[in-house]
């Protein structure tokens, strides 16, 4: 039985990234140091050692100013949750742990830009236990060149993307099979670990631009959580398909 989080006392949405961490900053991000969580080595400061969470982030919320970027719900409150190292590797025990903050913490939103190849059942009992608190998740289907979509994408429930380009086509490197959406995710411009702004290319950064896209449509009351019933952009085959899902998500 699905367990609803009381959303009346919620002044601002809860997103969280599961990531290599954030620059904090970085002058284009608003992301408070309290809301850190670093699970790969839990007495240190969280950093991006990698690189990749700062994107993410970005491409989620980087704030409306006179400079850089603006990302797509730049009024979410963002949770920084460190579960990847600097080479950009995650242990499945880390990421149950974080899951689990999230369920605690009533977060709302939560983003993973990466997979594991292999199931597992914890990762699995974990990742339904969220759902059933209402928690919408969101992950990268894999850069797996046509091959199967990796987890938690892959789990009934959470919300599997796959990258198209600026023609809106598929990127070779996409995954194929359990897809929900498709975003951009070909040289995306967004934040860097250094402070600047770089591209990046993959589902991963695909997977944050349909997180920015569903917070910002919560935001307006507007995202219908029976996936085929959101306003969609149809590409590849009609209606649904195993490449495209149900499409480019519209967020206007």
């Amino acid at each position: 039985m699905s367990q609803e989080k009381d959303d009346s006392n919620h002044k601002q949405l809860k997103v969280a990234i599961m990531d290599s961490g954030i620059n904090k900053s970085h002058p284009d991000l608003n992301i408070q140091e309290e809301n850190s969580v670093n699970f790969v080595e839990l007495e240190k400061k969280v950093i991006d050692d990698f690189g990749h969470g700062t994107a993410i982030a970005g491409i989620i919320a980087a704030q409306n100013n006179d400079f850089g970027i603006q990302g797509i719900a730049p009024n979410v409150e963002i949770f920084d949750l460190k579960v990847l190292d600097e080479k950009g590797k995650g242990s499945i025990d880390d990421f149950i742990k974080a899951v689990e903050w999230c369920i605690t913490n009533e977060i709302d939103v939560i983003n993973v830009s990466f997979g594991f190849q292999t199931e597992n059942e914890r990762l699995k009992e974990v990742i339904k236990r969220a759902l059933d608190y209402s928690i919408i998740i969101v992950a990268a289907a894999g850069n797996t060149y046509g091959l199967g979509v990796e987890y938690p994408a892959k789990y009934e429930g959470v919300i599997s993307v796959n990258s198209i380009n600026q023609d809106l086509k598929l990127l070779n490197s996409s995954a194929s099979g359990k897809i929900d959406f498709v975003a951009p995710g070909f040289e995306v411009l967004s934040t860097d670990k250094a402070g600047g702004y770089s591209t990046f290319t993959g589902t991963s950064f695909a997977a944050a631009y349909i997180t920015g896209a569903i917070s910002k449509l919560l935001q307006e009351n507007s995202f219908n959580k029976n996936l085929g019933e959101n306003i969609v952009i149809d590409l590849g085959e009609n209606d649904y398909d195993s490449s495209y899902g149900y499409g480019f998500l519209k967020i206007k």
